[in-house]
């Protein structure tokens, strides 16, 4: 029971560093295999992140370099001369004296080029950077190029510590998060180091240099451009990319539906949770309790069922989650019962 609450805060990272984890991967049997099988059914929003690290420690293996035939037959026989002189022996002797030798030489000099291209693979393994967020918990990160994310609680995203010219400015988000994104483009010609590019589960978002907002939770990517444009694309095959402009806000769900509405109000409240404020359009008591389950790791039970319905319009402070359900209990007029990880809410 205590794995299994652990691994439901796992990240990428935390997988691929687990001695349980590691030997399923490589030496799975019926035990290993009914865990993790029962385990990913009862966690579906993990299976990116395990299918990810399932796909890392199956791919790594040791890359032997391999010198050039000349370079090697010349240490070959430099190694041969300084570890024993060339005798003068009878031809059939010598020859066997010689390939036994080639065999001692070979026998230091295969381990020896396998651990010096471990060592390089290492060096050219990228390092990967993966910071997460407690349940209530709110942090600023400053990027390799000076772009800022603000994680929101119970977030999570991983990106490699040094970004070069050559390749993409990348992270993988699970959560929430606002970017404000440095423009790197002054010539209108897009070289591959400015383009700034996030995965989420369904989406892969490309931007410039833009402030927006992602929210990925119970398997749909909400998406709200503040400023700039935004270039999306989508996991599903055939499905059209998308260019946002300011105000807009995309919906996409597991199956890629997309729903797409532009209001720059909206769009900009979409992160008042970076100032600890929920604000959301007429919100349903339903869509404000999921909001609070996913940033404060409690459930909300609901004794009638038209307690979903109700609607509360204004800002509710998040401080802390005694300030929204006291926001929400005098406004409403319903109480809160706490029992443990689950809260009872019923009319006074």
């Amino acid at each position: 029971m205590k794995k299994t609450e652990k691994y439901r805060q796992y990240v990428l990272g935390d997988f691929l560093d687990d001695n349980y984890f590691q030997d399923w991967i490589r030496k799975p049997d019926e035990e290993k295999n009914a865990f993790w099988e029962k385990w990913l059914q009862d966690n579906p929003d993990k299976k990116k992140e395990i299918g990810l690290a399932r796909e890392i420690l199956l791919n790594i293996d040791f890359k032997i370099s391999r010198p050039d035939p000349l370079k090697v037959e010349t240490s070959l026989n430099q190694a041969l001369a300084t570890i024993e002189g060339l005798e003068q022996k009878p031809a059939r002797s010598r020859g066997l004296l010689i390939m036994a030798r080639r065999w001692r030489v070979a026998a230091v000099l295969i381990p020896l080029l396998m651990i010096t291209s471990l060592f390089f693979w290492w060096l050219k393994t990228p390092e990967l950077r993966a910071i997460k967020t407690g349940y209530g918990k709110i942090s600023r990160l400053v990027l390799p190029d000076s772009s800022v994310v603000v994680l929101n609680a119970n977030s999570s995203v991983k990106y490699e510590k040094k970004w070069n010219r050559d390749a993409p400015r990348e992270l993988w988000l699970n959560g929430e998060a606002f970017f404000d994104v440095k423009h790197l483009d002054s010539d209108h010609k897009i070289e591959n180091h400015e383009r700034f590019i996030v995965h989420t589960e369904n989406t892969v978002v490309e931007v410039l240099g833009t402030s927006f907002d992602i929210r990925e939770r119970r398997g749909r990517t909400e998406i709200a451009l503040q400023k700039g444009a935004i270039h999306v694309l989508f996991s599903k095959a055939g499905r059209q990319p998308v260019i946002m402009k300011p105000g807009d806000i995309l919906l996409v769900d597991s199956a890629n539906v997309i729903h797409r509405t532009s209001n720059i109000e909206h769009a900009l409240n979409a992160s008042s949770w970076k100032e600890k404020k929920l604000v959301l359009s007429d919100p349903t008591l339903s869509e404000i309790f999921k909001y609070l389950e996913d940033t404060y790791g409690k459930s909300f039970i609901l004794e009638d069922p038209d307690l979903a319905r109700k609607r509360l319009n204004g800002p509710i402070l998040i401080d802390s989650l005694d300030d929204a359900l006291f926001v929400m209990s005098t406004a409403l007029n319903i109480s809160f019962t706490n029992e443990g990880d689950s809260i009872r809410v019923n009319f006074k």
